[in-house]
């Protein structure tokens, strides 16, 4: 999971730079080479959930991040971001619960925000109805689940740490697992599944049990939720979960993992998973093969990762299983570091998803958007989760999220700051481009294609300046477009009437 904002306070003033031609250059569209169909963007909900959701706010930041329309938002009308897939995080914490004598610990700077609450409250019974279970927990996390549902958004389980009581630790806040609840956990996951799916109204797509489990940092006491998870426990955990979703008639909900922090030891543990097998009831099963999709973070401890070559070296080790790139954040502003990692992760890695950790955060970078709700004031306040701040970041990420959408085609292109789809349905061609700190002129050469229109519809937005999902034409003379690139900005690009 990603580190609280103040945790890498020099990302907030980061402006990334990556090598780029420091001259005019031309962009050349390569239509044969296919990378997969677009599943979409993303975000993660826990803390934002659970601190926004039953506010006066939650419809206005549902609208925001799930739809395409326009939402009133501190005096202004800003685009929404179109947004249609969702994380939602089964939380293991109590409410100060004690389960065989032992009380649930969480350290006294734990915010009352990522603390989220866990269902299976006693070892008294494992039956969903009985009272060992309290489904009215987590109400506001699973109100913002709902809103983000209705919206049309697809939804993922995660789990950034199994029940407290599950841990030698006895608590969510770091620690182990306990070898002897191994089962205890597949179990839970499986029946939260099962629950939101008959009651709740929710479909479940996948679920990933996981969150950096190899990183090794998880000790308590942390001031987030955390688990320290061995390869050889994953493993088992794997094939115990696929059984029990099994036994609960959820054979179509696929598994994903390993949510790794760093992609070095995302490769690490999906090789150890190939030379591994497991029992799933009474069949022996190789690990690799249980795992329907491998979700990666996108850092390096608290970084954002700038290694392409771990990038192509997960994507050779997984083949043609999809990946999605599960978390991302970080706190730049003005969100070029973003548009960095976001270039980089579609062209190296070829992900059919990226999915922002926060979009929401009570404070700094770290969110697209700030909104009141961190202090314990705020918790009972009428007020929660005001909105105070919108970043140029916002705007940053929407030159993504607004123009490349889902059942887009990835197209290759020469050129490694830009991303190319096209859509079939509307016929159009999608280039999404960063520019770095050097004003050029950037050339599309369209010529291989069949058929082009005649203009481009450019947007824009300066990382550091003051366009925001600026908009202007293009005309296409002789299928060749010519745009004039601002320093530290993203511009995206949608020719129509294209047949490849």
């Amino acid at each position: 999971m990603a580190r609280s904002p103040l945790a890498s306070a020099a990302l907030l003033c980061l402006l990334s730079v990556t090598p780029v031609a420091s001259a005019d250059y031309t962009i050349d569209i390569r239509k044969n080479e296919v990378r997969g169909t677009w599943e979409g963007w993303g975000g993660s909900i826990c803390w934002w959930g659970n601190g926004v959701g039953r506010s006066a706010y939650e419809s206005t930041y549902a609208d925001l991040l799930f739809t395409l329309k326009p939402v009133s938002l501190l005096n202004q009308n800003v685009p929404g971001l179109g947004l249609s897939i969702v994380r939602y995080n089964v939380g293991g914490g109590g409410r100060g619960d004690t389960v065989d004598g032992a009380q649930e610990k969480l350290p006294t700077t734990f915010p009352w925000y990522k603390d989220i609450d866990g269902f299976w409250i006693d070892r008294k019974s494992q039956r969903p109805e009985s009272s060992s279970y309290d489904w009215t927990r987590d109400g506001n996390q699973r109100s913002v689940l709902k809103a983000a549902v209705a919206r049309g958004a697809k939804v993922e389980f995660f789990s950034n740490a199994p029940m407290w009581w599950m841990t030698q630790e006895r608590s969510s806040a770091g620690g182990k697992l306990l070898p002897e609840k191994r089962q205890d956990f597949a179990k839970y996951l499986a029946t939260v599944v099962k629950q939101a799916q008959d009651n709740w109204g929710v479909k479940v797509s996948s679920v990933s049990p996981f969150n950096e489990p190899s990183a090794g940092w998880w000790t308590y006491p942390k001031e987030q939720e955390g688990c320290n998870v061995p390869r050889d426990a994953q493993a088992e955990i794997l094939g115990l979960l696929r059984h029990e979703l099994n036994l609960r008639g959820l054979s179509a909900v696929s598994i994903a993992a390993s949510d790794e922090n760093a992609m070095t030891e995302a490769v690490a543990t999906y090789d150890f998973f190939k030379g591994k097998s497991v029992l799933v009831g009474e069949k022996e099963t190789r690990v690799s093969d249980l795992i329907n999709r491998v979700n990666v973070h996108g850092y390096s401890g608290l970084e954002l990762w700038r290694d392409n070559r771990a990038r192509t070296a997960l994507r050779a080790s997984v083949g043609n299983k999809p990946i999605w790139m599960s978390e991302v954040g970080d706190g730049n502003g003005g969100g070029m570091a973003l548009a960095q990692s976001i270039t980089e992760d579609i062209n190296y890695l070829l992900p059919s998803a990226w999915i922002y950790w926060q979009p929401i955060e009570p404070f700094s970078g770290w969110g697209l958007v700030n909104a009141k709700y961190d202090t314990l004031a705020d918790k009972e306040s009428t007020e929660r989760a005001k909105p105070t701040w919108i970043y140029q970041k916002y705007f940053t990420f929407a030159q993504f999220t607004r123009f490349l959408r889902p059942g887009h085609k990835l197209i290759g292109t020469n050129d490694l700051n830009t991303i190319c789809s096209y859509d079939p349905v509307a016929k159009s061609l999608v280039l999404i481009t960063v520019n770095y700190g050097t004003p050029q002129k950037i050339t599309v050469d369209l010529s291989n294609l069949s058929a082009v229109g005649a203009t481009g519809k450019v947007t824009v937005t300066n990382s550091d300046g003051p366009k925001r999902l600026s908009e202007s034409t293009a005309s296409v003379r002789e299928k060749v477009l010519t745009i004039n690139a601002e320093a530290n900005s993203v511009y995206s690009t949608v020719i129509s009437g294209v047949t490849l």
